[in-house]
């Protein structure tokens, strides 16, 4: 009889383990409401204590308050992504697209490596999807066919989805169809659904409509399986057309760990290219900044001495919240630099925050070079043109140095944060917090709305017709410019 009992309890504790280990699965994993409460409250102190700007679009009481609703909300157990999407209105408010709340890091894992998604990538073209190119190793769509459906639902619909599951820059758009572009088949499986396959009815170039099934894949399976169109190419690079005494500069990022992970120095690099151009005597440069991001503006700095011919300066104000190490600190990536300094580098704090002291370095006018750039100048932007690169742009607008070509840039025009950003890992759902701990104010005085990028003198959007073709847009039509212009 005995033995009959230990077998049953064996069995009883096998299947609690079981349970206990499915319970846990980072995908499936429910967190209670008490828990979530705990969690939220470190988000609101993290808010209220670090954030250099959290009240710019809505006031402390209407952000109280949707802390507030989203508090009375949490009443049963959700996932992770769940409890995401139940913060997002308060970090939508905020309007900050550095301010956010990312999957844990065991989900994030399962996500880059072994959950199925749907394995294609696609273009953002007004309010319609097209497809850019298929992640696998062999094509079942058409080159650049508009997507009018996945599995039932309307193009317009999925679009809706990936775009309301984001946080955005104030009021601007292009930065969250730029990031559905870099990372569509992710997003997909976040804010729309989950599935093995994919019914997809789409219209091709000519008009004909169709549709194909397409097998779900992991980022490991795409990894294996997806050769990318063309060769992997330096981040900066230069490009040289003898025939119209031009140039293309490419600047694919401004972040100092990339660059340095790419063996590229800023200094020798720019240095080589200033000498490459006086060599060539070329007359016309196009620095391609779409996709670029970083948050040293020092790095701003280096890359307008390029073409800067009178004294400038990246930004007229830094700020932060108080200096203060909040609350939150101990779930929080350390950062003992950033709180060590504030001391002396920042004036008392006046009306929630405190600024960065005139004599500061980095508010200083800096001197051209002698040998600086001295023709004519374009640079591209996009949605995804962010931090330090978007300073970039704004300074070579504001300065009149040169013509801005593209889309608006994805960091405010008015002020933007980034610099350090704290990340928090809250306590009980795992999710991570990111906040930038400085906000900039970039010299110079924009000419749009408040609540946007800085705007290009030229807006050029990608067509369509070129998409087919594999064309770029932007660099078509500026190459054709200067070739008519000579």
């Amino acid at each position: 009889m005995m033995s009959k009992w230990r077998v049953i309890l064996m069995w009883v504790a096998y299947l609690a383990m079981l349970g206990a280990s499915a319970q846990e699965n980072a995908l499936t994993k429910v967190n209670r409401p008490e828990d979530l409460l705990e969690d939220l409250a470190v988000i609101r102190q993290t808010v209220e204590q670090a954030h250099p700007d959290p009240y710019r679009y809505r006031s402390k009481a209407e952000l109280d308050k949707l802390f507030d609703d989203i508090a009375t909300s949490l009443v049963v157990p959700i996932t992770s992504e769940e409890f995401i999407q139940a913060t997002l209105p308060v970090f939508r408010a905020i309007g900050d697209a550095g301010t956010m709340l990312s999957p844990p890091r065991a989900l994030q894992q399962i996500y880059d490596h072994s959950e199925p998604l749907i394995p294609v990538t696609v273009a953002v073209i007004g309010d319609r999807l097209y497809l850019d190119e298929e992640l696998k190793g062999f094509r079942s769509l058409p080159t650049a066919c508009e997507l009018l459906s996945i599995n039932g639902r309307p193009a317009a619909q999925v679009l809706a989805r990936l775009r309301n599951g984001q946080v955005p820059e104030g009021s601007d758009t292009t930065l969250l169809d730029r990031r559905i572009e870099r990372n569509f088949p992710e997003m997909y499986r976040r804010y729309v659904e989950r599935a093995e396959k994919f019914v997809i009815n789409f219209r091709t170039a000519e008009g004909f409509t169709d549709e194909r099934e397409l097998f779900a894949l992991t980022k490991d399976e795409m990894r294996r399986s997806y050769r990318p169109k063309g060769y992997d190419m330096l981040p900066w690079r230069l490009e040289e057309f003898p025939a119209t005494s031009s140039a293309w500069l490419t600047m694919a990022t401004l972040d100092a760990s990339e660059l340095e992970r790419q063996r590229i120095t800023p200094e020798r690099f720019l240095t080589n290219v200033l000498d490459a151009l006086n060599k060539a005597n070329t007359s016309t440069l196009v620095i391609d900044m779409r996709g670029a991001n970083g948050q040293d503006l020092g790095l701003a700095e280096q890359v307008f001495s390029l073409i800067g011919l009178e004294p400038y300066r990246v930004v007229k104000s830094v700020s932060i919240r108080s200096g203060r190490v909040p609350d939150s600190y101990r779930f929080a990536t350390p950062s003992p630099d950033f709180f060590a300094s504030v001391g002396g580098m920042y004036m008392p704090e006046a009306k929630g925050r405190r600024e960065l002291k005139q004599d500061d370095p980095r508010l200083q006018q800096i001197l051209p070079l002698s040998k600086a750039f001295q023709g004519k100048v374009y640079v591209v932007s996009d949605g995804l043109t962010r931090g330090a690169a978007a300073a970039f742009v704004m300074m070579a607008k504001r300065t009149g140095r040169a013509r801005i070509v593209g889309e608006e840039v994805g960091s405010n025009a008015f002020s933007f944060c980034g610099g350090n950003v704290m990340e928090v890992t809250l306590p009980r759902s795992g999710c991570v917090l990111h906040v930038p701990l400085n906000c900039y104010e970039p010299e110079g005085i924009p000419d749009g709305p408040a609540d946007r990028g800085e705007m290009p003198n030229y807006r050029v959007p990608q067509r369509t017709a070129d998409l087919a073709q594999g064309k770029d847009t932007v660099r078509e039509a500026l190459l054709n410019l200067i070739e008519e212009m000579q």
